[in-house]
């Protein structure tokens, strides 16, 4: 069977076949399918997971094995080397690894979940290209208990132990930071100095499961709290220039980061999620697996137009007929009612422009020279670019050259 394995591998790669790369998570329900649980359950068929997302929308690159209706352990159905458990700690997993079973232990059928999954896990293990470890945050502490939060560092260090001596020599492993449940509705502390203090405490524990698993040999980091950080600091919390709402509803609407019970991320902190965890496997990854664009996490969510803030605005403006496009009008945040120039010129043949820093959020404003009007703009260069406080930007005259002209060029961001 090996034999005929590396036949059809070596005939797929010969035929310029895309070979998915396989991933083995051990997890909880941040990593468990979320299509699993009835709508009225959990988050249902409104939002997915990483997990759903990356085999939806990279399944040429990425695979986390076929799919089943039920399994044998504590999977209750979904994708193969998906081992997510809804509700599991990252001590239940460590106790679940190393547990010595007498043999009636063994024999009772209490016990055959337990051992079911550390067999058919220990197996697989074989089958695929990395180990992701994402575990901890039911683990987490958000009260003053650093012992507890020590003892998550020590039970992922565990489970990244069994692994290494389980699996194939040099196989990846990936260690997902704990993301900070206070940033979630259902965790969130109001008092200002205690939800400091916790989030402190979150960032010792990550910082510390970074100094001790990140040396590691063939072990690398997914940097999960880097999305629950964005959640607690980006005010208000945005893509592009769409504004989410740090909340929940029992409907799940697409512009709310967390599903209707309140703990788990909706679908586009859950694509930024996807993000982190493939920024983690590009860095050895022999084919990288391009991450999600904003705009394509946009295009996920239903009913949403990547382009609704540029939209918006052309809705509520008349046109100024002054021939600047909508989105440079946008950009500049003009009066869409008064014809007027995108610039103002000075004596020593500078020109200034003032973007809209909110417009920015959803494009890029470039600003383009040419010496002959033929059709052909160069950007200018950044040593000609002086910002002002106020936000505006002055064009710099070239001593080089006698006459310049001028133009912006709006992009709407990836």
């Amino acid at each position: 069977m090996a034999a005929i394995t590396a036949l059809a591998s070596a005939f797929l790669l010969s035929t310029g076949l895309a070979v998915p790369f396989k991933l083995l998570a051990i997890g909880d329900s941040l990593t468990d399918e979320y299509g699993e649980f009835p709508s009225t359950v959990f988050s249902g068929p409104d939002n997915k997971n990483w997990v759903e997302l990356l085999e939806q929308y990279r399944p040429d690159n990425f695979s986390m094995g076929g799919e089943a209706s039920t399994y044998v352990d504590y999977r209750k159905s979904g994708f193969e080397y998906n081992y997510g458990v809804v509700g599991f700690k990252a001590e239940g997993w460590e106790e679940l690894l190393y547990r010595q079973y007498t043999f009636s232990e063994f024999l009772d059928p209490e016990n055959s979940l337990d051992i079911n999954t550390r067999f058919e896990l220990k197996a697989d293990l074989g089958a695929v290209n990395a180990v992701l470890i994402f575990i901890g945050g039911n683990d987490l502490s958000l009260a003053n208990d650093d012992v507890k939060n020590d003892e998550i560092r020590f039970y992922i260090g565990r489970i990244h132990d069994y692994v290494r001596a389980n699996a194939p020599a040099n196989l990846p492993i990936i260690v997902a930071t704990v993301p900070d449940i206070g940033a979630t509705p259902k965790e969130k502390i109001l008092d200002p100095t205690l939800a400091a203090a916790a989030r402190a405490r979150v960032a010792t524990l990550n910082a510390n499961i970074i100094a001790d698993l990140g040396i590691r040999a063939n072990t690398y980091i997914a940097r999960i709290d880097h999305i629950t950080d964005r959640i607690f600091d980006q005010v208000p919390f945005q893509i592009n220039g769409t504004e989410f709402i740090n909340s929940f509803r029992s409907d799940n609407p697409p512009l709310y980061l967390f599903c209707r019970q309140q703990f788990h991320p909706s679908t586009a902190p859950q694509a930024l999620i996807a993000n982190e965890i493939l920024a983690a496997i590009n860095t050895f990854a022999a084919t990288p697996i391009t991450p999600f664009t904003n705009r394509e996490i946009l295009s996920m969510l239903p009913g949403i137009n990547p382009d609704q803030p540029l939209i918006d605005y052309i809705a509520a403006t008349p046109d100024d007929g002054d021939a600047l496009p909508d989105l440079l009008e946008y950009l500049l945040g003009k009066d869409p009612a008064i014809p007027e120039s995108p610039f103002t010129f000075g004596e020593n043949g500078s020109a200034t422009y003032t973007p809209n820093s909110a417009a920015l959020d959803y494009a890029t404003l470039t600003a383009m020279e040419s010496d002959k009007l033929d059709g052909t703009w160069d950007p200018v260069p950044l040593n000609r670019l002086t910002p002002a406080p106020g936000g505006a930007i002055t064009i710099l005259p070239d001593p080089t050259e006698p006459k310049l002209f001028y133009t912006l060029q709006g992009q709407p961001k990836p």
